[in-house]
């Protein structure tokens, strides 16, 4: 038996050789796998990406399901021309009897990789219990056949295409094409050498007409595709025709030029990103443009204000005060209601966490404002007075602001909110609240389209023609159109809804990403907040002066005041803090320096910040006690604390062994997590003591509620049917479970207002 094993290790099957070979070569393995794990074992769940593979039209599937064959057949050809001789049997005799020998093994593992993932997906348990959603199953199973066919026509393609190729008069007139390159058939090395020049077969030039005439047809098709944006061609058969272009241009390196690919190729990529990198805005802002007409391809260093130039240095400069719309000071803003007596005032902190967040959030609020009204109307949404936060959870909120409508079209309604179009009301699923299913609309098929299509044509246009004047197409503006597309108030510019947060009944929103080279924050609102953004106070030698320690940020309105008046819309403002690589692009702002923009999430994950350095300017003033009956901080969450898993399997096992390279960076991301959490915990005890501790509030005047989402579902910009209605369920649940106690709150503070009248 010993014997026998060392023989079989020794020389294996054919077929285990073939297989064997194809393992050995990384990138073209890695590539198949990755496609395969996305459709078949939903790898990339916590993103959506299986939905890009799953889920599409029929038409879609098919497409899918061709541009996967055609993607196997390539990295297949590439392992063939790149393995040793010994695997090839009839190399050379111009039949591609070989060559079918060496697909058929890899076709046959791969056939049965994919039965026993199909067998796997259907037969899988949900939660413990077998799945008996029978319609459930059935769409999967159909759209699974169309990807199954469209895989048959690419192999029958790629049999035609070989076959094709065995005509006598199309060889011959090949190899004498070639001929100028039959020394070279073994590559650069024997290319050098005389011996093998003389010796060099002229039979195996069909094969490298093969991959070249392969690669041609395939780069025709990532052309064709690019010159349509978004749902034309699928993104997921973009991204299996490019990555089968990629393996194709590795597989060149390797052939031709054997031990020195690996160096040459680095430089190669290196040369490519420095010639890409001559833009200085490769990606940027539409709402913008204006502002970026003014920038020269190099830094100004004399006269940048009479340029036109936005730059940093001069935001200090006089007259460039007040970046927000509403006045000041604050005592010019009205809250009281009409009768004078002083409102509750609600302050909400949102999250970030992608699609996850978004519709958290939308259906938190939606369910404040009806569970709120119960038995009678308290007015919610008209009592909340500022919306901060991150990421995903201010799409959510900025759509629930944008839509909401004024008082005096509400009076005696129970609903709040207007469809700004007859396209706004049109809910996925019967029964649904209109508002959270347009939240939950999918936008990963357009970002993702973008990337794939878009992107590098993009990139290499703008490297061909600079110009600050063009506007480019990236995942970036395609996510902006995503949101405009599914939730059309996001289309609405910030400066609109400002007469109404001077009326005191709509909200205002306040988006803070960060910028990439200081850290500081870009405040986008209608209000003036610049005093949140300056820390100071006093030092040593400077007596009875404050001396500011630090800025910590900047205000949108007073870099660029005419595009933020003028052109700057929802859309615009979510997507900058929802910039979260790399799924959006960190876009550069028209400034010099230039700053990228990114993700809220990475300064303060939950808006509290602002929040309470709102509440702390206004304990400054005596508005509060004039208009003001209580504060609620309404905290809501996407999922923060996740148990650690304890169990077993084979995954917690792997996790634990590698405790010891993998501990470093997981506590860096726990601390950046924690960091912000235990911080803003801090801010609002701080803030509540200074509220209990003035003698000017009652013990309950300020309180805060936390809803925070238990359960798990995608970080990005698609959910399943399963994973929206969990979110709303456990909204409802949520604010269910606090409701008593928010109503006795809010009747407790209205009477107390009546009897200080």
């Amino acid at each position: 038996m010993p014997e026998t094993f060392r023989k079989l290790v020794a020389a294996p099957p054919w077929v285990i050789q073939v297989v064997l070979d194809f393992s050995r070569h990384l990138l073209l393995l890695g590539a198949l796998v990755v496609v395969l794990g996305m459709l078949f074992y939903d790898l990339g769940r916590a993103f959506g990406l299986p939905y890009l593979f799953r889920g599409q039209t029929r038409k879609a599937q098919f497409a899918i399901g061709l541009s996967m064959a055609m993607l196997a057949s390539e990295l297949f050809y590439v392992s063939y021309l790149v393995s040793p001789d010994d695997l090839h049997q009839s190399r050379g005799r111009g039949l591609p009897l070989d060559v079918l020998n060496y697909f058929g093994a890899l076709w046959g593992v791969l056939s049965a990789v994919v039965f026993v993932s199909l067998v796997s997906r259907f037969l899988r348990r949900t939660e413990g219990r077998p799945r008996r959603d029978s319609k459930r199953l059935l769409a999967d199973l159909g759209t699974t056949v169309y990807t199954l066919l469209g895989a048959e026509l690419g192999v029958v393609l790629t049999l035609g295409f070989i076959f094709g190729g065995t005509n006598s008069a199309i060889l011959s007139r090949v190899q004498g094409l070639g001929e100028p390159f039959r020394p070279c058939i073994h590559g650069l090395e024997d290319c050098l050498s005389q011996t093998a020049r003389t010796n060099a077969p002229r039979e195996m030039l069909h094969e490298h007409v093969y991959a070249a005439a392969f690669f041609a047809l395939l780069a025709v098709m990532y052309i064709v595709a690019s010159c349509f944006r978004a749902r034309k061609i699928p993104a997921a058969a973009g991204l299996c025709v490019l990555l089968a272009l990629l393996g194709a241009t590795d597989g060149f390196f390797v052939y031709w030029i054997e031990k020195w690919h690996s160096v040459l190729l680095v430089g190669v990529a290196i040369l490519v990103l420095y010639v890409l990198g001559r833009n200085r805005y490769p990606a940027r802002f539409t709402d913008l443009m204006d502002a970026y007409r003014h920038i020269e391809e190099e830094p100004c260093r004399e006269g940048c204000k009479a340029a036109g130039h936005t730059h940093l240095a001069d935001y200090e400069a006089p007259g460039l005060r007040g970046g927000g719309l509403l006045p000041r000071p604050v005592e010019e803003f009205r809250w009281t209601d009409e009768n004078g007596q002083k409102r509750p005032l609600v302050l909400v902190c949102t999250s970030g966490g992608g699609i996850r967040a978004s519709v958290w959030t939308a259906a938190v609020l939606r369910e404040l404002e009806k569970q709120l009204d119960e038995p009678e109307r308290r007015e919610f949404p008209y009592h909340v007075r500022m919306i901060s936060g991150a990421s995903g959870g201010m799409v959510g909120a900025a759509y629930w602001v944008a839509t909401l409508e004024g008082p005096t079209h509400t009076a005696g309604s129970s609903e709040y909110h207007k469809e700004e179009t007859p396209e706004e009301r049109t809910a996925d699923a019967e029964g649904s609240d209109w508002l959270v299913a347009n939240v939950a609309k999918e936008c990963l098929s357009r970002v993702a389209a973008a990337l794939v299509f878009s992107d590098l044509p993009a990139r290499l246009w703008a490297w061909a023609k600079p110009s600050v004047h063009r506007e480019l197409y990236d995942r970036g503006t395609a996510l902006e159109n995503a949101f405009v597309e599914n939730m059309p108030s996001l289309g609405t510019k910030l400066s609109r809804l400002g007469s109404d947060e001077r009326a005191g009944w709509r909200p205002s929103l306040v988006w803070s990403p960060m910028l990439v080279e200081d850290g500081k924050r870009l405040l986008i609102s209608n209000l003036c907040l610049d005093t949140l953004l300056v820390q100071h106070g006093p030092a040593i030698g400077v007596e009875g002066l404050h001396v500011v320690y630090s800025r910590s940020g900047y205000e949108i309105g007073r870099l660029f005041p005419v595009q933020a008046r003028e052109t700057l819309r929802l859309a615009t403002a979510a997507r900058m803090s929802a910039s979260f690589p790399f799924v959006s692009p960190a876009a550069a702002l028209p400034t010099v320096p230039r700053r990228r923009v990114v993700d809220a999430g990475y300064w303060d994950n939950y808006g509290v910040n602002v929040a309470c350095g709102f509440l702390d300017e206004m304990l400054r003033t005596s508005w509060l006690e004039q208009n003001v009956s209580g504060i609620l901080l309404v905290q809501i969450r996407d999922g923060i604390e996740r148990p650690e898993p304890a169990g077993n399997h084979f995954g917690d096992r792997i996790a634990r062994a590698l405790e010891g390279l993998t501990s470093p960076v997981s506590a860096v991301l726990a601390a950046r997590e924690s960091v912000m959490r235990f911080r803003n915990d801090e801010q609002v005890e701080a803030v509540a003591r200074r509220f209990h501790l003035d003698k000017r509030f009652g013990e309950s005047f300020f309180q805060q509620v936390t809803f925070e989402f238990p359960g798990d579902a995608a970080l990005s910009w698609y959910l399943t049917p399963e994973e929206q209605q969990s979110l709303t369920d456990a909204a409802k649940t949520a604010v269910g479970e606090k409701s008593d106690a928010l109503r006795v709150w809010w009747d407790e503070r209205r009477g107390a207002a009546s009897k200080a009248a």
